[in-house]
Parts: C-alpha cells; structure tokens; sequence
C-alpha cells in the first residue's frame, strides 16, 4: 500500500529520529601552532686583532733591525778596505824611523835603537822618556860587548855601579845618570834638558871608551 502524504512524513520522522542518524561531527583536530622562527643573531665580519696587530708590528721592528745590521757590515766592510792601505802606510813609516838615517838597508836595534828613541822624544820636548831611553842605551853598549857580568832583573843603580867598576873614570858620571833615570822612572818627575844632557855625556863617553 502507498501511504499517504501526511503518514509519510510521520515515518520519515520517526525514521529520522534515531540515534543512528545523530553522529557527533568530529572537530578538527587543532593543527599544532607553528613555532616562531628563532631569531638569527647576525654575527658581525671579523675585524684584525690586537694580536695580529701586534704580530705586524714586530715583524715590522725585525726587518727595521735587521736592514740596519746590514747597513753597518756593509759600512765596517767598506771602512775595512779604505783604512787598510793607511795602515800600510803607516807599518811603513814606524819601520822607517828604525833605519839609521832613513836608510831601508840597516835596521837599528839595541842601543841605536835606545839612542834613536831618546833623541826622537827630546825633539818632542818629552824629557821622560828620553832620560829612559838614553841611559838604556849606555846599558845596551856594554850589554852588547859583554862586559857587563850577567845579573838577572838588573837596576839602574846595579848598572850603574858594574859599568863604574869596569870604567872608573866614568863611575861618578854613571852615578848621576842613574840617580837621573830613577827620578823619572820611579819618582814620577817629569826630566829636565840638564837631565837628559847628563845621560848623553854619559852615553857619548862610555861608547868612546869601549870603542877604545
């Protein structure tokens, strides 16, 4: 049978009415939050350091030290080869003033030598050493001939008395030319041209008479 319009909504309402047509909508599930983005810290460019710094600085100071070490052996070297003909020149000249009467064949030695000294310091005004070097030449001239006795670390006044034992004629002159050496020798004085004229005479007389 068909059913009317009326009991035809009745059925479809009933029908309607059960529970298994009342299904719970589900609610969507909440979708998870998007995190925020971590902030980025922008890192800043490296900028040289104190120490890189202070590495250029000392390489720096070490090529400066290093240029200068070159520049004085280069000087040294350069000095080296100019002083060297001068001081050729010079070894020439010490040698010439050892040559009798500037001549390069007869060097002096012993009491020409003293002698030589002696009469080079007086010219100088230098008593002194002249004193010194002139009654070192009387020793050498009896030294030379052997007639002084051998005495080791002999004095001026030792000398002085052989040389008056081997020639009385001269002991008192040999005396005073001791006493004269002393003076400048250990007593500090500074000699007199009377001094050094004593220690010649001296000198002049003791080589006539062992030429003699």
């Amino acid at each position: 049978m068909t059913p009317g319009r009326q009991q035809a909504q009745q059925q479809a309402s009933q029908e309607l009415a059960q529970g298994k047509y009342h299904v719970q909508p589900t609610s969507p599930s909440p979708t998870p939050s998007t995190s925020s983005p971590t902030p980025t810290v922008s890192t800043p460019s490296p900028t040289p350091t104190s120490t890189a710094s202070h590495h250029s600085s000392g390489t720096t100071i070490l090529l400066v030290i290093l240029l200068i070490v070159v520049v004085g052996i280069a000087i040294l070297l350069v000095l080296r080869k100019i002083g060297k003909p001068r001081k050729d020149e010079n070894a020439k000249k010490d040698k010439g003033k050892h040559l009798a009467g500037g001549s390069a064949e007869t060097p002096l030695f012993g009491a020409a030598l003293h002698r030589h000294n002696a009469e080079q310091a007086a010219k100088g005004g230098n008593w002194q050493e002249a004193i010194r070097e002139r009654f070192r030449a009387v020793i050498a001239v009896l030294d030379e001939r052997s007639l002084l006795p051998e005495r080791k670390d002999r004095t001026a006044d030792e000398a002085a008395r052989d040389a008056g034992e081997l020639l009385p004629e001269h002991a008192e002159a040999l005396r005073d030319a001791a006493r004269a050496f002393d003076e400048v020798e250990y007593g500090e004085y500074l000699g007199t041209p009377e001094g050094y004229g004593v220690i010649s005479a001296v000198d002049d007389a003791i080589g006539s008479a062992v030429r003699a």
